[in-house]
């Protein structure tokens, strides 16, 4: 099964009642059967992605109890000289035998490394409009990883194989950010929602409640899916760096001026944050960080090296890069958009083409050259899909 769409995870729960009734507000708990998750991280891909890739600490590591495990009982820095930095490399041993020893396995930003998890990770950015992460824990007997704690960022729980039994105590401080776990009490009393996630299982937690997770004395493996929003704090650091910009903002403040002096430049500087400060702001800069969003590394060789830029004939398949949604806006002939920092130009005929690749994000070349038929011809369809990949817009998937 294929985890493309916000839909799919959620299933049996349906996605518009989720976001009406607990995105961002509470816990959801939502039973799946059993292996509903295993095609995104079987054990064998965990184990071939650890034998694959040089994991360093803290990407890789080991907790214990709320503890980290010392690196060098399992890691190894190999080679090391001064054009060859020293590798990490696992010691299968060690890092075996802290495992068997109750250790619980944490490896950051899976989705990096295995095709599956980026696949759910890209169709999640695409749907909140948000970064999200993934990470995976591994455990199997009944050390807790994390003690108890709460995260800056809201968290899908998606219970891969085994059981892992959870707690949650809700908030103790109303949207806790990063930086103010000295400021927030722990909770006290019995938590609120106790459970034991299955195969199957999917939690949503929302940012800053208190959680931890105690595994039950086997095998059991789950992934987290961070999805990372943007609150008022980042509005307000973004217009701090626009009016950076403003003279009057970069003047110093007058504080041996007379009081009359002292109240104009107040009024001044009062007067330009209102400009930047409109109804609109918060638009403009969510908009503002779609454009700017980047699209995860993908190469499509040898294709993307040649002159051609495209396999001959129509059976290539195209994958459009922008990782957000893209407006299009046609004036005077034009269709023009904003995405990968950069504000495109086409002539508006492209939009046969441009439409179809943004919406499905997968096209064959033939269904392009189908589609635009009766408005571009086919060479013309090719010239424009390799003008896309030669500026990262598009690669060649197949």
């Amino acid at each position: 099964m294929s985890f493309d769409s916000l839909e799919k995870l959620l299933e049996p729960a349906l996605a518009p009642e989720f976001l009406d009734s607990a995105w961002g507000r509470t816990f959801k708990h939502v039973r799946g059967g059993a292996g509903k998750f295993a095609p995104l991280l079987p054990w064998p891909a965990l184990n071939e992605v650890l034998r694959r890739h040089r994991l360093d600490y803290p990407r890789l590591r080991l907790m214990k109890d709320g503890t980290r495990v010392p690196t060098n009982t399992y890691l190894r820095h190999a080679g090391g000289a001064a054009r060859r930095p020293a590798a990490a490399r696992l010691l299968p041993a060690g890092f075996t035998s802290a495992l068997r020893d109750g250790a619980t396995l944490v490896l950051d930003a899976a989705d990096e490394l295995h095709a599956p998890l980026e696949e759910l990770a890209e169709a999640l950015e695409l749907r909140f409009r948000e970064r999200v992460q993934i990470n995976v824990y591994a455990g199997w007997r009944t050390s807790r990883g994390f003690d108890l704690h709460w995260d800056d960022h809201d968290v899908f729980i998606l219970q891969v194989a085994g059981r892992k039994r959870w707690r949650l105590h809700g908030e103790t401080r109303a949207c806790p950010v990063s930086g103010e776990r000295d400021v927030t009490p722990e909770p006290e009393g019995a938590p609120r929602w106790e459970e034991t996630l299955e195969d199957g299982d999917l939690l949503y937690i929302p940012r800053g409640w208190w959680h931890v997770a105690l595994p039950l004395d086997e095998p059991t493996l789950h992934l987290t899916v961070g999805v990372h929003k943007r609150t008022g704090v980042d509005l307000a650091r973004w217009l701090a760096e626009r009016l950076s910009r403003r003279e009057v903002f970069r003047r110093d403040l007058p504080r041996l001026a007379s009081a009359g002096e002292r109240k104009a430049h107040a009024e001044a500087l009062r007067a330009a944050l209102l400009e930047e400060w409109g109804d609109d702001a918060a638009a403009r800069y969510l908009a503002e960080l779609d454009a700017l969003a980047e699209p995860r590394p993908r190469v499509s060789l040898p294709w993307a090296a040649t002159r051609e830029l495209l396999p001959p004939g129509p059976c290539a398949v195209v994958r459009w890069t922008p990782p957000r949604p893209v407006e299009f806006e046609v004036e005077g002939g034009v269709v023009e958009f904003r995405c990968l920092k950069r504000r495109w130009r086409f002539a508006e005929e492209a939009l046969a083409v441009l439409g179809p690749l943004a919406e499905r994000r997968v096209c064959a070349l033939a269904e392009l050259c189908e589609g635009a038929a009766g408005k571009v011809d086919e060479r013309k369809v090719r010239a424009l899909v390799g003008e896309l990949i030669e500026h990262g817009l598009a690669v060649v998937e197949a």
